[in-house]
């Protein structure tokens, strides 16, 4: 049996958002059993609050957001990546602007201010969502599979061409160790060229080598380079529990990614949904009802 978490205490933490180029400041604080995962535009009037379930997310090129229709947070994918791979279930998170901010460009940040005020129990059964049965969602060259399983296990390959990338390749058993020793640190990743156009357009605002992994046609322009040669597609994996926890509760299965993105990661999650396929389970000992037995062979 599983039980619902919370951190124990108030986190604090601000940064430069990549969108607007402003400090932001995040406050998270902790929320009783079944409240969930709850987003909160603090910079508003009206504070406007956003429930973390898959009718309020949007998967963007190069983000994910979360909107009640009127107002946004986008990039909330590193932080959920956090929560749902250390197991927080409830949690009130004020946003003192409209994203948030992407600190060193990965998740470990956030896995360390979690760290460092603890977690807090509560009474209820933790909630996760077990697959049904198999299911590929595809647009264009991007293909996700969904296989059911007693684990929540990733796989993801990438390819780019270029040659400090090429093929990856990355495959992980998710457990808050696994993700703080295999994942946490990966960050995002970035072209100079694509970049400087954004910047020039006024997509983006903010943004330098302390929040990402810059590269140019042939090599990284980072001055401490990269964390580990493959970390690439180690933040692809990081996007995708970050992604998959848009449904509000984690989910148990297998997936296996080739060449996605958040967008793609956004609409198979609300195929999922719409069709069906996903069945809430209060206690992991209840999964043998959902998970397919092996046939013995004759």
């Amino acid at each position: 049996m599983e039980y619902q978490k919370t951190i124990a205490k108030k986190i604090f933490l601000e940064g430069e958002g990549i969108f607007t180029g402003k400090n932001i400041k995040i406050e998270i604080e902790p929320a009783e059993e079944d409240v969930g995962i709850i987003f909160v535009r603090a910079d508003i009037p009206q504070k406007p609050a956003i429930s973390l379930k898959i009718e309020n997310v949007i998967g963007l090129d190069g983000a994910t957001a979360l909107t009640d229709g009127e107002h946004f947070i986008y990039l909330v994918e590193h932080l959920l990546s956090a929560f749902h791979a250390l197991g927080i279930d409830n949690a009130i998170i004020h946003v003192y602007g409209e994203e948030i901010p992407l600190l060193d460009g990965s998740a470990y940040p956030w896995v360390r201010k979690i760290q460092e005020v603890g977690y807090k129990f509560l009474s209820a059964l933790r909630k996760k969502f077990y697959l049904c049965k198999n299911f590929i969602y595809q647009n264009g060259i991007g293909k996700i599979i969904f296989r059911p399983s007693n684990e929540l296990k990733i796989k993801a390959v990438i390819q780019f061409d270029h040659p400090l990338i090429g093929y990856q390749e990355f495959l992980i058993t998710l457990d808050s160790q696994s993700y703080i020793r295999e994942i946490s640190f990966a960050r995002t990743f970035g072209f100079k060229d694509i970049l400087n156009e954004r910047k020039n357009k006024g997509i983006i605002k903010g943004g330098n080598f302390s929040n990402a992994i810059i590269l140019d046609k042939e090599k990284v322009l980072n001055p401490d380079g990269v964390r580990v040669f493959d970390e690439f597609v180690r933040h692809k994996i990081l996007d995708i529990i970050g992604d998959v926890f848009t449904l509000g509760y984690p989910l148990v299965a297998e997936i296996e990614a080739h060449h996605t993105g958040h967008k793609l990661h956004i609409e198979a999650l609300k195929n999922l949904y719409k069709l069906g396929l996903l069945k809430s389970l209060e206690s992991k000992a209840l999964a043998f009802l959902l998970i397919p037995k092996k046939q013995k062979k004759n």
